[in-house]
């Protein structure tokens, strides 16, 4: 009876510290940008670049009281999941940015040129932080163990990001009352998304 445990008990020595290592290892993960997500309400713009915000777009009621002649409401956010194929498993992580149309607001005062196209900056950041976000996951060590903190404190961190960029560029502009400082901000954002 002894022989019959010995190997049995070498055996799951085997496993358990196979399992360790494995979960040690690095996962596979496949890390992309989509627009490809359901809206059954229609109500999200989603990101795709040289695409434009349009003043038709601005849908919500404005908020009495409020000084702002519009408001921009956009930022991103992911799907994870995973993907076997051939007894390989993958983490597939979907990034993509949206535009909440029901949630984003102009006054009469703002529906113009200028005021749509700062509005379309603060679209344009939510997209450069996704992009950031994107490049943090695929230089992430994930394993089985810490993907899903991993994930989570990467996603936290980038939408702290996008919230200190978004203050930043309306304290820096006024909230595009300073048209030379919008200029410079223009082409900020348009060097960071290409």
């Amino acid at each position: 009876m002894l022989k019959q445990i010995r190997p049995l008990f070498i055996f799951l020595c085997i496993n358990v510290c196979c399992s360790t290592i494995a979960l040690a290892q690095s996962l596979a993960v496949d890390v992309t940008y989509t627009t490809n997500i359901a809206d059954e309400e229609k109500k999200l713009i989603f990101y795709k670049p040289g695409q434009l915000l349009s003043i038709n777009d601005f849908m919500a009621s404005p908020i009495a009281g409020n000084d702002a002649v519009a408001i921009t409401s956009s930022g991103f956010a992911f799907k994870a999941g995973y993907k076997s194929e051939a007894g390989k498993s993958t983490l597939m992580i979907a990034v993509y940015c949206s535009f909440d149309k029901q949630q984003s607001w102009m006054k009469a005062a703002g529906k113009n040129p200028y005021i749509l196209s700062h509005e379309q900056s603060h679209f344009d950041i939510s997209y450069i932080a996704a992009m950031s976000f994107i490049s943090q996951l695929k230089a992430a060590g994930f394993t089985q163990q810490n993907y899903k903190g991993l994930i989570q404190s990467i996603y936290a961190a980038s939408t702290d990001n996008l919230e200190k960029m978004q203050h930043q560029y309306d304290g820096e502009t006024n909230n595009g009352q300073l048209k030379n400082m919008q200029a410079i901000w223009n082409r900020k954002v348009t060097t960071l998304i290409n």
